[in-house]
């Protein structure tokens, strides 16, 4: 799903055999001409009359949007029917005055998803919205091993669990069972996943305590984890941990968030929720951890998986050193230290347990360090208020990306019927 389009239905209302309709045609041909992004527009349809608006239920089956011109006062009741649809609905004058839009959103204001465009850039805004939106919506979630306790354990912090992430954002969530998982890992092919040791091994700056023999379990699992997302059609992942051989999953979810692939630690699926959220709406991986109280103005966020793509999956790798999982010696304990960029601003969030509130806050990064005794990677960050942060956020983990996407956060969750809390 993550190549999809959003398809965006023009619709005219004006009065029969005005000039209007004439040059409706080339306003739809303009229209293609200047939206950016992924959008297909739709045949135009033009309604001259109330009666007619019942004719446009066929059309929208296949419509995402629709985008509304009506480029002259009255026929107020075809907009209020049209809006009745429940699609999301731009008003648009094409340049016109912007008296005739307001004047059709007088009729339906104060309905959800409704908005009136000034220019294209607005349009382009808005499509790009609806767009992430939709790749959200259509995405699916892998969670391995769910028959361990910690899984159960972090869905119960999600008020309704799978059901309420499904009606919230149409999110489907796919459950793997650990014996699957563990037996696909021992049946790995050893050369198929020695090729990908090598590759990491030798990408790296160093590495410290990690034999080849790690490298390769952790890169067997990797290949599972790759095998099982092709396997489901699934576009992200967690997995729980367990009494069970497998190594920790550190540098896998490295590599499958540099490709792409939202994937959270520890099962935790809240945070992976934030995460798709980010993957989508910036086209760039995230770090997710811990939250420290710094200073009054500073907090810290540290954990073991780090992208190595933070400007954007299109960008160079940065450095990194593979390093061991909490100073602890067991087949596949890998993680790796990955250097962030200093001064780089970035946006923090957390999506609460209700799914109803996302804690959004932004900061610059002052430093970026390996404290050895503790998770591998830490983050220094410079906030506005680090004492308000701690006492407004509704838990542990948060996520950060580069960037400055507080706005196009806020207008996001709007769509959602998420509360954004600045802090």
């Amino acid at each position: 799903m993550l190549g999809a389009n959003l398809k965006v239905l023009p619709v005219l209302v004006c009065r029969k055999e005005e000039r209007w309709e004439k040059t409706f045609g080339k306003t739809v041909e303009e229209l293609g001409d200047n939206l950016s992004g992924k959008v297909q527009v739709l045949k135009g349809f033009i309604i001259n009359e109330e009666k007619e608006v019942s004719t446009l239920k066929e059309s929208l089956t296949e419509a995402d949007a629709i985008l509304l011109y009506k480029p002259h006062l009255g026929l107020e009741n075809c907009v209020i029917k049209i809006a009745e649809f429940g699609l999301p609905l731009i008003i648009f004058n094409e340049g016109g005055p912007t008296q005739k839009a307001l004047d059709a959103l007088e009729y339906i204001y104060p309905r959800k998803n409704v908005w009136v465009a000034i220019d294209y850039h607005d349009i382009n805004s808005l499509l790009e919205l609806l767009l992430v939106k939709k790749k959200i919506e259509n995405t699916k979630i892998l969670v391995l091993n769910t028959d361990y306790p910690f899984w159960e354990r972090w869905l119960s912090r999600i008020s309704g669990g799978i059901e309420a992430i499904k009606n919230k954002f149409g999110i489907e969530i796919k459950c793997i069972k650990s014996d699957k998982v563990v037996n696909k890992w021992k049946d790995m092919d050893e050369e198929r996943a020695k090729k990908i040791a090598d590759k990491w091994i030798g990408e790296a700056k160093s590495v410290l305590e990690p034999d080849e023999g790690d490298v390769i379990a952790v890169a067997k699992l990797y290949l599972v984890m790759k095998d099982l997302l092709n396997e489901y059609e699934a576009e992200a992942l967690t997995m729980a941990y367990g009494d069970d051989p497998l190594p920790v999953p550190c540098f896998a979810y490295t590599n499958l968030r540099d490709e792409g692939i939202p994937a959270a630690c520890e099962a935790d699926i809240n945070s992976l929720l934030s995460m798709i959220i980010l993957h989508h709406l910036t086209d760039k991986p995230s770090f997710m951890g811990g939250i420290g109280f710094e200073s009054d103005i500073s907090l810290t966020i540290d954990h073991c998986v780090a992208p190595l793509k933070m400007k954007g999956y299109d960008t160079p790798p940065g450095f990194y050193i593979l390093r061991d999982y909490h100073k602890e010696k067991f087949i596949g304990s890998v993680t790796a230290f990955v250097m962030m960029d200093i001064n780089q601003e970035v946006t923090i969030c957390r999506l609460d347990g209700d799914l109803r509130n996302m804690l959004v806050a932004k900061g610059r990064i002052l430093k970026c360090v390996d404290l050895e005794d503790h998770c591998r990677v830490t983050v220094k960050i410079r906030v506005v208020d680090a004492r308000k942060f701690i006492h407004t956020t509704s838990g542990n983990h948060h996520v950060m990306v580069y960037g400055d996407y507080g706005e196009r956060l806020r207008e996001l969750n709007e769509l959602f019927g998420i509360a954004t809390i600045e802090s």
